[in-house]
C-alpha cells in the first residue's frame, strides 16, 4: 500500500454549491430537472494525524503525509464535490480535522462526523464529511448525527472461543437525513483480502451483521437505505469477468437482499449503470509490492454504492472518478452517485 506522492499544481476551479441544480445530464434517464444530492465513498489510504502514528502507514516523514493530505483535498474539492462523503482509512478525528482544514477543502464547508471504530488491528475508522443538515440520533451521551450500533451477530446458544460467529463489524457508521430525501447512508469497510477464502467467510458474517442493522436501524425507522464503502469483495451482477464469476461471491448479495422475508433483493448496485463495463473498477492491487502502480497491476470493483430500488427513478448518474488521480494518491478511486431530489408529482 506504500506509494510515492507526486507533486501536483493547484487547480483554480470553482466549487459546485451544495445541492446545486443539475447541469450535466450524464446518464440522466429523462427526468425533469431538479435539485441534486451527491453521495460519495472514497478510501483515503492511511490518512493519519502524524507520520509516525502507526507503523502500518507508509509515511516516512511529515512532509510525505502533508503532500498526501493536500492531494486528497484537491480530489474532494474539485472532483468529488459531494454533499455526503463516506471516508475510509482515516485513523482519528484529529486526522480528519487536519484534512478539512486544508485550504482547498476548507472552502467546501465540510464538517467532520467521526466515531472510533473499535478496530484494534488497524485503528482505521469509517467517518463522514458532510455539508448539508442531517437528522440527529438520541443516545445516552446526547444527540449525535453519526451512529455506530452493536456490531456482533445475534445468535442463540453459547459462543466458543474460536466460533466464527464472534466476527465483529467494527468498521461501520450511519448518518441519516429527512430532507431533501429520507435516507440513511451506511458506510462500511469490510475485512480485506478478497481472494482469501477464510477471510471471505468472516466477511460474509460481517455482511449478515450489516444486513440486520439495515433492517432494524434504518428500514424499521422509516428510512430508505444506501450502503456505501469498501466492501473488499466483488459483485457478480456488475463484474462479469471470469475470475469473479468463477468463485461464489455472497458478500454483496447478502447486503442487497438484506430482508430474506421479502422476494428479491431490496438494493441494487449503482455501478450497473456504468458503461462500458471495462470502466467498472475502483481499486488497484500493488501485486509486486513495489510501491507504485504498474500497467500490469490488476484493478477491480470493491468499492460499492448500493441503492434501495425505490431510489432508482432518482438516479441521474454514477461515476468512478478515474480521472481524479493516476493511482499515486490512493489505491482507490472515489465513487459518486447523483440523485434527483425533485421529481414532478413527487
Amino acid at each position: 500500500m506504500t506509494r510515492r506522492i507526486r507533486a501536483a499544481g493547484i487547480l483554480a476551479l470553482a466549487l459546485f454549491a451544495s445541492l446545486a441544480p443539475a447541469k450535466d445530464k450524464g446518464q440522466d434517464k429523462g427526468h425533469d430537472k431538479g435539485r441534486v444530492l451527491r453521495i460519495a465513498t472514497f478510501n483515503l489510504e492511511w490518512l493519519t494525524a502524524s507520520a509516525h502514528e502507526t507503523p502500518m502507514a507508509p509515511w516516512r516523514d511529515e512532509a510525505g503525509l502533508e503532500a498526501h493530505r493536500r492531494a486528497l483535498a484537491r480530489i474532494l474539492a474539485h472532483d468529488v464535490r459531494a454533499d455526503i462523503v463516506c471516508v475510509l482509512e482515516s485513523t482519528s478525528r484529529a486526522a480528519l480535522d487536519k484534512f478539512v482544514a486544508e485550504p482547498e477543502l476548507r472552502r467546501a464547508g465540510y464538517r467532520v462526523l467521526h466515531l472510533e471504530s473499535g478496530d484494534t488491528g488497524t485503528g482505521q475508522d469509517v467517518a463522514f464529511l458532510v455539508r448539508i443538515p442531517l437528522d440527529s440520533f438520541k443516545g445516552e451521551k446526547g444527540d449525535a448525527q453519526i451512529r455506530r450500533f452493536a456490531d456482533t451477530l445475534e445468535v442463540s446458544g453459547p459462543l466458543r472461543s474460536k466460533d466464527p460467529r464472534r466476527q465483529r463489524l467494527t468498521k461501520h457508521a450511519v448518518v441519516c437525513l429527512s430532507s431533501p430525501l429520507k435516507v440513511c447512508v451506511m458506510g462500511l469497510h469490510l475485512l480485506a483480502h478478497p481472494d482469501d477464502r477464510g477471510r471471505t467467510v468472516r466477511r460474509e458474517i460481517q455482511a449478515r451483521i450489516a444486513a440486520g442493522l439495515i433492517r432494524r436501524e434504518i428500514v424499521a425507522k422509516g428510512y430508505l437505505p444506501i450502503v456505501v464503502g469498501d466492501l473488499n469483495d466483488f459483485d457478480p451482477d456488475v463484474s462479469k469477468d471470469s475470475v469473479t464469476l468463477s468463485k461464489k461471491r455472497n458478500v454483496v448479495r447478502l447486503l442487497k437482499d438484506f430482508d430474506a422475508s421479502r422476494p428479491g433483493p431490496e438494493l441494487y448496485n449503482a455501478a450497473e449503470e456504468i458503461v462500458p463495463e471495462s470502466e467498472r473498477y475502483s481499486a488497484w492491487w500493488d501485486k509486486n509490492k513495489n510501491g507504485k502502480r504498474d500497467s500490469t497491476d490488476p484493478v477491480s470493483l470493491i468499492d460499492h454504492v448500493l441503492l434501495d430500488h425505490a431510489l432508482a427513478p432518482r438516479l441521474i448518474r454514477v461515476r468512478i472518478l478515474h480521472e481524479s488521480q493516476d493511482g499515486s494518491v490512493s489505491d482507490h478511486w472515489p465513487v459518486v452517485v447523483e440523485l434527483r431530489t425533485g421529481l414532478s408529482g413527487g
